[in-house]
């Protein structure tokens, strides 16, 4: 009785959201694998707020526009664009997030897309700010990526990458710390990479405040990286119960120096000189 209970509430569900496009009628609950950030999620609060501050960065620039948000993921950075967007478009190739985002986020203006960001098949021009956090280096073809991203913003827009420091997650190492990460960048590389198709270009980065900046110069380590391999037995009885529930956004901030400290880049490429 119980598992027909369960599989009745799966299909009420899954009635009120399109999956014409997907590959199945409905999907599981998300869950965390490390690949995407997932709120709600107590040990996962750190890169959560991370991850919102960049998004919330975002606000006055979507401000009225047509927002496309590449890689969406489970949907809440879409969803908060989408609060002051006139329109707001969230685009991923995972259909079990793509249902995802349907199901729980729901606005006039907003709208959740099961495409390929290497090729979106969306007008070209038809965006004012184009928006892809913490995913290109995921990619296999970044260029490629970067390439579409410009196709589909309008002369004047505004494409923002987000992306983060190599020099913090995986110093000194030749591959990437995160086995979901094909390619990281220092400043430098992600300078380059952003000029290679912007004439106009700003690189911010986002640092520790507040609790998380005390936390480094009391450890003496990057809570970044701390947190990746902390000791168990603290992380059992202190920074899970604890520490990681109280971080929020403001201890986080955005400045442009020095770059080499960043825990991510914030990449402003403005699509000039083509109008």
């Amino acid at each position: 009785m119980a598992r027909r209970d369960a599989d009745a509430r799966i299909s009420t569900m899954s009635r009120d959201v399109e999956t014409s496009d997907l590959p199945q009628d409905h999907y599981p609950p998300l869950v965390l694998t490390g690949e995407r950030t997932l709120p709600g999620v107590k040990e996962e609060n750190y890169w959560f707020r991370r991850h919102l501050v960049a998004y919330r960065f975002l606000l006055p620039y979507a401000m009225g526009k047509r927002v496309l948000d590449l890689g969406s993921g489970e949907g809440y950075g879409t969803d908060l664009l989408a609060s002051v967007a006139e329109e707001a478009v969230g685009l991923d190739l995972a259909p079990e997030a793509v249902y995802h985002a349907r199901r729980t986020y729901r606005r006039p203006n907003l709208r959740f897309l099961y495409r390929d960001i290497y090729d979106t098949g969306l007008d070209a021009e038809s965006f004012d700010l184009v928006c892809s956090l913490q995913v290109v280096e995921h990619l296999n073809d970044p260029d490629r990526f970067m390439e579409e991203a410009r196709r589909v913003l309008r002369p004047g827009g505004l494409c923002v990458i987000t992306t983060p420091n190599r020099l913090i997650l995986s110093p000194g190492l030749e591959s990437p710390l995160n086995p979901f990460h094909i390619k990281e960048y220092d400043p430098g590389e992600f300078l380059d990479f952003m000029r290679a198709y912007y004439p106009r270009v700003e690189i911010k980065g986002m640092f520790h405040a507040r609790l998380l900046r005390w936390h480094d110069l009391l450890s003496g380590q990057n809570f970044s990286q701390f947190c990746i391999k902390p000791p168990p037995r603290l992380y059992r009885l202190f920074y899970r119960p604890v520490f990681i529930p109280l971080i929020r956004e403001r201890d986080f901030r955005i400045g442009e120096r020095p770059l080499e400290e960043a825990l991510d880049f914030i990449g402003m490429g403005w699509k000039v000189g083509e109008i």
